[in-house]
């Protein structure tokens, strides 16, 4: 099994899992979207896979394909701030 880096964006309320659409292709399909819910977002090359129920849909898929992810803080402490990731565009 191979390990992949991915990095967790967060604020008071909530986190994500920051991962490149390309790869999100790669492991599940062009359908990739439809594994995921509303709650994750989207801006230009990079999906933002909320904690709960999408970070945990996602390990499994990179399980599935032998790839053990590793995550990451890439919070910037200012841990009182509320995300812009909750300004990017819903998965649909």
């Amino acid at each position: 099994m191979t390990s992949r880096t991915f990095r967790v964006y967060s604020d008071p309320g909530h986190a994500w899992v920051k991962v490149s659409k390309a790869f999100l292709e790669r492991i599940i399909g062009k359908d990739w979207r439809k594994v995921f819910t509303p709650f994750s977002y989207e801006r230009g090359d990079h999906a933002y896979l909320e904690e709960d129920e999408d970070a945990s849909r996602f390990v499994n898929w990179c399980r599935a394909n032998s790839i053990e992810p590793i995550f990451k803080d890439a919070s910037t402490g200012a841990a009182t701030k509320r995300s812009r990731i909750r300004a990017y565009a819903p998965l649909s």
